[in-house]
């Protein structure tokens, strides 16, 4: 009998909440028993529907309530739970068999950079993404996570003007990807970074 694994998405933006949708049903499907924690204690609002996992129905509900009454089935070997919370101290982070981060800042996911257990690191920025995850070179890591202040998935004034960018469908796919083989007990995809219009990047060289 397989052993039930616990993962645990910190941030249900428009990274997380995807994950979580690929994931959960991924699963369900393969019959892979897990626990999937998520936490992060934004909101549902408007802004959030073009590119996030929740409806009309669902502002003004915190997103880890909307997504655990969702996707929680008796039947299922999976399980959601909802954790109303930010990341701010390492303690939050014990009990966890994997790690995936899709958090606009660069602290939860230092944080996270220095658990021993595997992570993935899910970033995007419009139409870019970026997966960092614990097979990364730690130099690599460290110059890619610099201070800055919280930014969206969607560029500065995009949904002012109409638009919405899927940077952050290439993330959340590699870290469900990323966490299927894990929990299957193989190996995942490692680093990438690019864009879904200009194509695979070239990370820098760190000495």
């Amino acid at each position: 009998m397989m052993l039930k694994k616990n993962v645990l998405i910190v941030g249900c933006g428009g990274i997380g909440s995807n994950v979580v949708d690929a994931l959960y049903r991924a699963c369900h499907a393969l019959q892979l028993p897990c626990h999937i924690h998520v936490m992060d204690s934004d909101i549902v609002s408007i802004t959030n529907l073009g590119h996030q996992r929740f409806q009309t129905a669902d502002v003004g509900q915190t997103k880890v309530s909307v997504l655990q009454k969702r996707y929680n089935d008796d039947d299922s070997q999976v399980k959601v739970f909802g954790i109303e919370d930010d990341l701010i101290d390492e303690e939050q982070l014990v009990g966890y068999d994997f790690i995936i981060v899709a958090v606009d800042r660069p602290e939860p996911r230092r944080m996270v950079h220095q658990q021993k257990v595997p992570w993935i690191d899910l970033r995007c920025s419009g139409d870019g993404f970026m997966v960092l995850t614990y097979q990364t070179n730690k130099k690599l890591v460290e110059a890619m996570t610099p201070d800055h202040p919280p930014k969206s998935c969607q560029l500065e004034g995009a949904l002012d003007i109409g638009n919405i960018e899927f940077g952050f469908l290439i993330s959340a796919a590699h870290g469900a990807q990323w966490a299927v083989q894990h929990l299957r007990g193989c190996s995942g995809p490692h680093e990438s970074i690019g864009s879904i219009t200009s194509g695979s990047f070239q990370f820098p060289v760190v000495s």
